[in-house]
């Protein structure tokens, strides 16, 4: 495997943890907006598979409690 092969699927991972994190909490997409003063849109993205900022990264791994590092991990639901 390719180190770009490794790093999309790494990528798409963290956006399916990020997903699962939030569907585990409950939160739609605009309480999670509301807790962690990140627009919706920006959310959103981030879940779908848009480019986002590395801020954004850190600020949702500080609202679930997770280590940058471990969100390219796959997570047990």
């Amino acid at each position: 495997m390719h180190i770009h092969e490794t790093n999309e699927a790494q990528i798409k991972t963290m956006r399916e943890n990020f997903k699962l994190l939030r569907k585990n909490k409950n939160w739609s997409v605009q309480e999670l907006s509301q807790l962690s003063g990140i627009d919706v849109k920006i959310l959103t993205d981030i879940e779908t598979g848009v480019d986002f900022g590395v801020a954004f990264l850190l600020a949702l791994c500080r609202i679930y409690g997770i280590t940058p590092s471990k969100i390219f991990l796959p997570i047990d639901a």
